[in-house]
């Protein structure tokens, strides 16, 4: 469920907590201009290179953004300014060229030796690189000269490894820095929340051990160690460790956060709702704490105190646009649409952003005007960049117009988009089953075994062909293959256990069909596969279990046209 993993990765970043402030090249929230970036820049009064920056920070607003590179490269290289070095370090960041900003980065640390903002951000660049001796030297550095307690600067260079360096490269660097600090508890705290983030629990939990072994009662490190464990499917351990911990320590705010923590990746949402409630009552305005709160009450339906919980948030500026989508979410539950569209426009940012553009569309076809939905996707799917999200934008309109019983448009649509993205899977499997809808069956065989061409294990291509052709011809035996193929491919499927029910009783191998069709139903019980197994318990001869399997099938999808059309057909 994508809310469950919503609040796990909120929860997750709990425990370094005000870690995200880091220097360096490290990732950004979002996908930043260029102007954000490299401008405006005011170099330092002795700098000469000014007339270089000015044609850098031009090129730059005029989408030039590899001749701006060039002239701060040029300024930096003739003029000894650790500024000019350093902006030419986040711009070739920005563009992703990672040799030009590892040479900034090193004229940066040169001419600003002690500055630990160019130590961090070499160290890093030279750990991306796989340079791992010389990341650590720098990252050392940093350490010594960030003014921080070593621990909580190790923290900090963790949470930066973590973001922006392969986790192959990340680990080795953290385990030559904490060397030097053989008794300090958070350099093996730091170690293992990485190892936790990067995905070695194991490692995770020797260090969490170890940082207990110098501060017994440290409570990050029993949270790091019930993570470990949880991680290493043993919830109920984790839940041991934590309330032993509170026995001991019933008042302490860390302890009763990472409980909650583990609570939440255990999904136990309601024992996690009540450890949040206790921290909210210690720090009623601490806007993480609400947040987590609100998203909790969204997941457990208790929407009028989520709904309280994110609009505090929301006015407090804090994951603002995050807010408004759960608030978009909540309204849009609730069935008031005016509501849901007015928070899903207040999301302009964060990983919310494209699914509450997708929302607005659904909710203006759902009020009635598919031309005014239309139009805006197709407006939203020239502002958005990324392929992915233009292709994903076309399947959204199929849906609205095949929603709409529109599905010669449907049709049409998918033709135009496949004409700019041609052999795109997505858009090939829609126009398929677009096709296969309004009874084309050769473009429908034709999409689906050009999906089959580009990709011999796609098993929902070869599972989709099955079932059409079995539906829809006499080529049984044809059909039997693809849906063999596809069975292979993922053997407890339903929706293929399905197919494979349905072409047996084409083949009238009743008995086959029905040991398919009962386990098929048995993960999924839809409407469709529910007819299935009638009319095989039907030819069966099993009357009174396909009429108690209607019973039952029509209680739970009253008028369902797959289940009247059976009921009807076969006088039950």
């Amino acid at each position: 469920m994508k809310q469950a993993w919503v609040l796990g990765a909120i929860l997750a970043g709990l425990l370094l907590s005000g870690c995200a402030t880091v220097q360096g090249p490290a990732a950004k929230e979002g996908n930043p201009s260029f102007s954000q970036v490299a401008g405006p820049f005011k170099p330092a009064p002795s700098t000469l290179a000014m007339s270089d920056v000015l044609a850098a920070e031009m090129a730059g607003q005029s989408g030039h953004n590899k001749t701006a590179l060039e002239y701060y490269r040029k300024a930096m290289r003739e003029y000894a300014d650790p500024s000019l070095a350093q902006r030419t370090m986040e711009v070739a960041t920005y563009l992703h060229d990672d040799a030009v900003a590892l040479e900034a980065a090193q004229r940066w640390a040169e001419l600003a030796p002690h500055n630990p903002n160019a130590q961090q951000a070499l160290g890093i660049l030279y750990a991306r690189r796989g340079k791992l001796d010389r990341a650590a030297l720098h990252l050392s550095r940093y350490v010594s000269d960030s003014g921080q307690p070593a621990g909580r600067a190790l923290l900090l260079v963790g949470a930066v490894l973590a973001q922006t360096v392969p986790a192959a490269n990340a680990l080795p660097v953290m385990r030559r820095l904490i060397g030097d600090y053989p008794r300090e508890p958070n350099a093996q705290l730091a170690y293992g929340a990485l190892a936790l983030q990067l995905g070695a629990p194991t490692t995770a939990l020797d260090a969490a051990n170890k940082a207990l072994g110098l501060q017994p009662d440290m409570s990050q490190a029993l949270s790091l160690k019930a993570q470990a464990y949880l991680s290493l499917g043993h919830p109920q351990r984790a839940l041991d460790i934590l309330n032993d911990a509170l026995s001991r320590a019933p008042d302490s705010a860390p302890l009763h956060l990472a409980y909650a923590r583990v609570l939440v990746s255990a999904k136990e949402y309601a024992g996690a709702r009540r450890e949040f409630r206790w921290l909210l009552k210690r720090d009623p305005k601490n806007p993480q704490v609400l947040y987590t709160l609100g998203l909790l009450d969204f997941e457990l339906k208790r929407d009028g105190e989520a709904r309280r919980y994110l609009q505090q948030v929301a006015q407090s500026g804090y994951h603002v646009s995050a807010a408004e989508y759960f608030l978009g979410r909540i309204a849009e539950r609730s069935g008031d649409m005016e509501a849901a569209l007015d928070a899903y426009s207040n999301v302009n940012a964060g990983q919310y952003l494209f699914d509450a553009q997708v929302r607005i569309a659904y909710i203006l076809a759902r009020q009635g005007d598919l031309d005014q939905a239309r139009q805006y996707l197709s407006e939203l799917r020239a502002s958005v960049s990324d392929q992915a999200q233009k292709i994903q934008l076309y399947l959204v309109e199929g849906d609205l117009l095949q929603n709409a019983d529109d599905t010669p448009t449907a049709l049409k649509m998918y033709d135009h988009a496949l004409r700019k993205y041609p052999n795109e899977p997505r858009l090939l499997y829609a126009r398929a089953l677009v096709a296969d809808g309004m009874g084309d069956l050769g473009q429908a065989e034709a999409d689906l075994t050009r999906l089959i061409q580009i990709n011999p294990k796609d098993a929902a291509a070869l599972n989709a062909l099955g079932y059409t052709l079995a539906d829809h011809t006499q080529r049984y035996a044809e059909a039997l293959g693809y849906i063999q193929r596809a069975l292979a491919l993922k053997p407890k499927d339903p929706a293929i256990l399905d197919s494979m029910g349905w072409v047996q009783y084409k083949l009238k191998h009743y008995a086959v069909a029905k040991q398919y069709l009962e386990r098929a139903y048995a993960q999924f019980p839809d409407p469709e596969v529910a007819s299935h197994l009638i009319q095989t318990l039907m030819a069966l001869g099993e009357r009174d279990a396909a009429e108690d399997l209607l019973g039952k099938a029509l209680k739970a999808s009253p008028g369902d046209r797959s289940l009247t059309a059976v009921k009807r057909r076969l006088g039950l």
